[in-house]
């Protein structure tokens, strides 16, 4: 007799950033693509996940205060993730993050640069 065993992954229990903002270029899409990851309780993608992500700036970098976040701001997830390939922002400044939230859950980035040729 063979016994085989199935593994799902659970709900959604927290947001993750699998792929961090890196420094950019003033109006320049952010690269490589910001993606956020729903997770279950045990660190596993939540494979059945498809709510909408939004993402928005957490902390504003800029002298001025109000930058602007461009790009497709709302993606739905894939399979646990949403890529969000075409983020700019408008302002220089050091230290911006982004909050993502879908679901009840948020998350927010580690800190970036927007810098000038």
């Amino acid at each position: 007799m063979t016994f085989t065993a199935t593994a799902t992954a659970g709900q959604a229990s927290q947001l993750s950033f699998t792929t961090q903002p890196s420094d950019v270029v003033i109006g320049s899409a952010i690269a490589p693509p910001v993606v956020v990851t729903a997770l279950d309780a045990f660190g596993n993608t939540a494979t059945g996940f498809t709510d909408n992500v939004v993402i928005a700036i957490g902390h504003d970098a800029s002298l001025l205060g109000d930058a602007t976040l461009g790009g497709t701001l709302t993606v739905a997830a894939v399979s646990g993730a949403a890529t969000f390939g075409d983020l700019t922002i408008d302002r220089l400044g050091l230290g911006y993050t982004l909050i993502a939230s879908a679901g009840g859950l948020s998350k927010t980035t580690n800190g970036f640069t927007v810098v000038t040729l």
